[in-house]
């Protein structure tokens, strides 16, 4: 029986939020506030939490949250969840879930899964249209194209498409970080080098397209947002105020 499998790789020691996983939302860790949120989605089999840290390990021990202690030689969020995703049957599908997106809803998962099952290479993500002028210039935001088949042809953080005519809104989306994969091909992709596309960018799904790879792409109606920085935890702590959750 295929189930599906929510891994969470979570990284204490981050460039721009070190400590970013234990930082306090609406009273919570970012951590804990992310699991309470997805824990009784029905179609989730299981959440695992996956860390190269030991008080992340603690903290999720005490809160009894899934959790386990990862190598801390990897070089993406991808890689800490492929290693987890090693006990799992191949046929299972395996959900990265980044420790950032505390917004995260039952709908976007769901939307994922569904774009999983029709995946031809077993890959899929997710984007919504990018409609705000200022953030397709913005490179925190990642952009895609995608063909007419909705498999990704490329993305980049800068604004993509180019206009040098005048476009339809319909051609502008942001990537969502969140992926699906049939575990066996995760484990493939796990093993392919990083070539230069992804080292210019720094954007690990450009590794996979350039390996010759489809990403099937799944639209929402909505972007996320996501906790990068402290002044962006200090906004999402304004926006909870303003959310049921």
């Amino acid at each position: 029986m295929k189930k599906n499998i929510i891994i969470i790789p979570a990284r204490y020691k981050s460039i721009r939020f070190p400590g970013k996983p234990l930082a306090q939302l609406a009273g919570k860790s970012m951590i804990q506030f992310i699991y309470d949120r997805i824990k009784d989605y029905p179609f989730i089999d299981e959440i695992m939490v996956a860390t190269d840290d030991n008080n992340i390990l603690t903290h999720c021990i005490e809160n009894k949250i899934p959790c386990t202690l990862t190598s801390v030689n990897h070089q993406s969020g991808t890689d800490r969840v492929a290693e987890v995703a090693l006990k799992y049957p191949e046929h299972y599908n395996i959900i990265n879930l980044q420790g950032d997106e505390p917004f995260i809803n039952s709908s976007d998962v769901l939307k994922l899964i569904e774009t999983l099952a029709i995946a031809p290479d077993g890959i899929a993500t997710l984007a919504c249209k990018l409609k705000n002028v200022n953030h397709r210039k913005n490179p925190d935001r990642v952009k895609v194209v995608f063909n007419k088949n909705m498999e990704a042809m490329y993305f980049s953080r800068f604004g993509i498409p180019y206009q040098k005519n005048e476009m339809s809104e319909e051609y502008f989306h942001q990537h969502i970080g969140i992926y699906g994969f049939k575990n066996e091909k995760l484990q493939i992709l796990t093993r392919i080098s990083a070539g230069g596309y992804e080292m210019s960018e720094s954007l690990e799904q450009l590794r996979w397209l350039e390996a010759g790879y489809k990403i099937k792409m799944g639209i929402v109606e909505d972007t996320l947002f996501s906790v990068d920085t402290p002044d962006d935890l200090l906004k999402a702590n304004k926006l909870i105020k303003n959310e049921k959750v």
